[in-house]
């Protein structure tokens, strides 16, 4: 089995996406204890479970590459752009809303 350089930056770009994925899900604990009786909580969750979704794709990714199963690999690319997009519209939504909170709460202080 000879490696060629894709295979390389592939690893190298799966494994740099495990550790932004860690760092996002220590990020999202955090914002949830700013939170903690907002209903935005569960919005929350649902992007923690759409990070973990992604890292283990990112992990089969890893496995997929190494055993040479690029078929799988290219169906895995259709999955991470539908999820992908999926993501990026919850975020969106998600920070327009927790913005709005903030305003509303911070108008009512005054």
């Amino acid at each position: 089995m000879s490696f060629t350089w894709i295979y390389y930056l592939s690893l190298i770009c799966s494994l740099g996406g495990i550790v932004f994925f860690i760092y996002s899900l220590y990020i999202i604990s955090k914002i949830k204890d700013l939170f903690p009786g907002a209903k935005l909580i569960k919005k929350w969750v649902l992007i923690q479970i759409l990070i973990i979704i992604f890292l283990i794709g990112y992990i089969f990714n890893i496995i997929f590459l190494t055993l040479e199963l690029t078929d799988l690999i290219v169906l895995m690319v259709a999955i991470v752009y539908i999820f992908g997009a999926l993501f990026v519209a919850i975020i969106i939504n998600l920070g327009y809303k927790t913005y709005r909170l903030i305003l509303l709460e911070s108008k009512s202080k005054q």
